[in-house]
């Protein structure tokens, strides 16, 4: 399944009750300024809510010009594929769009190469309180906030009821550390399943670094501390690897970018995914559970913040900046939310779940999400990692070798 991701900012009083401003206040430009906004967004929803999506795009744009009359907004859809390079060859050849959409392991990398402008100096008095701190973090680099976040997802385990059931599972009792389902999968798989889903093609935010995390290990910081290949971290490669020998995964994991479509036939116990997995479930009429991420040393999870972000080379800093405010104050946050079926990151716009158990579950880990490795280089050595990785799957290198492979990776792409 395709990982989604998206983002926006937020509007000008921004007060956790819901109520509508439509700006003018926290900004230099007035209301009879004249000046276009670009957004560049991504397929954030599928053919069948496209119309929806825009409907929620032109009501942000609707809103806008109560308070901006003859401000012009526009949108465009570009593709996930290659979104970093057309981004960046248009931002650094002095074109390309006002606001666009960035999440946190690539914000870092915008912001060092100076593509970005931080928000808290274009609009130094929003209120940022009703934002849930951990979707401030995921969008702060360096001491300043570079996006304002409006969507946040969350990944977990979802079971299969049916084979818990065949192999004496309770899912009223599911697996809490690896120890526990390392146990329960081992039954899975001597009941001829997979034991869990691994995608080895995949992001690591979603494959190696949760666990990583999980063992109260980490990767590397924004001081270039790397610490991919301590004791604790180590222990992430591991226990991949020793799922792949004993065959907990499958043995198409090291090349597989979407395992969800085993888990959807039956044949595995356990998905690990986010929101965008409930639906192709119950669509499959998959007899589902959500579980928790697991902990070895720390129950940690990895979690998208989508955010917009305005562009250095954008000729209206300040309107484009204005109608970020627009784009995630609490009622459009909860439109966009709604359409495409990402958690809220503001407090008060979580209550769009409250009559959705699943939903509501899912929210509630973005406590303990982490938005992945906040560097400007994560995304630049994130694909030799994986590589190294498959070598490991691949017999080629032990655990420990692996592990102190990605540290040298590292270095080499920081400049150590």
């Amino acid at each position: 399944m395709k990982k989604l991701a998206i983002v926006a900012l937020a509007l000008l009083v921004l007060v956790g009750c819901g109520k509508k401003d439509n700006g003018g206040g926290n900004s230099s430009i007035n209301k009879d300024s004249e000046f276009t906004v670009t957004v560049w967004y991504h397929p954030f929803v599928g053919p069948e809510a496209k119309d929806e999506l825009m409907n929620v795009f032109n009501g942000m744009t609707k809103e806008f010009n109560e308070a901006y009359p003859k401000a012009k907004v526009e949108f465009e859809e570009i593709p996930w594929a290659g979104r970093e390079t057309k981004i960046t060859t248009s931002l650094s050849g002095g074109s390309g769009p006002d606001i666009f959409y960035l999440i946190p392991d690539q914000l870092s990398q915008f912001a060092d190469n100076e593509l970005i402008a931080p928000i808290d100096d274009i609009l130094p008095k929003t209120d940022l309180k009703d934002f849930s701190s951990t979707s401030l973090e995921s969008v702060t680099y360096k001491d300043k906030l570079y996006g304002l976040p409006i969507l946040r997802e969350t990944q977990t385990l979802f079971y299969n009821v049916d084979i818990l059931e065949k192999i004496g599972g309770d899912k009223e009792n599911l697996p809490k550390t690896w120890a526990e389902f390392n146990e329960l999968g081992k039954k899975a798989v001597d009941a001829g399943f997979y034991a869990r889903t691994y995608d080895g093609a995949n992001t690591l935010n979603s494959s190696l670094y949760p666990l990583i995390w999980q063992a109260g290990g980490d990767i590397v910081n924004d001081k270039d501390e790397i610490s991919i290949n301590n004791e604790k971290s180590v222990k992430a490669f591991e226990l991949i690897n020793n799922w792949y020998k004993d065959g907990f995964i499958s043995p198409d994991s090291i090349t597989l970018e979407d395992s969800s479509e085993l888990f959807l036939e039956g044949k595995v116990l356990a998905a690990w995914n986010a929101g965008g997995l409930v639906p192709m479930m119950k669509e499959n009429n998959v007899n589902y559970v959500i579980g928790s991420p697991l902990k070895e040393e720390a129950e940690v999870t990895f979690g998208v913040t989508g955010a917009f972000v305005v562009a250095n080379t954008s000729k209206s800093k300040e309107g484009a900046a204005a109608f970020l405010e627009t784009m995630t104050n609490p009622e459009n946050m909860r439109a966009f939310n709604k359409v495409t079926g990402y958690i809220p990151a503001r407090t008060s716009a979580l209550d769009i779940y409250d009559n959705d158990a699943d939903m509501k579950k899912l929210a509630d880990l973005v406590q303990i999400a982490k938005p992945g490795v906040i560097h400007s280089k994560a995304r630049i050595f994130m694909p030799d990692l994986t590589a190294n990785m498959q070598a490991m799957l691949e017999g080629k290198v032990t655990p420990q070798e692996a592990a102190d492979k990605s540290a040298e990776i590292i270095k080499k792409h920081i400049g150590q």
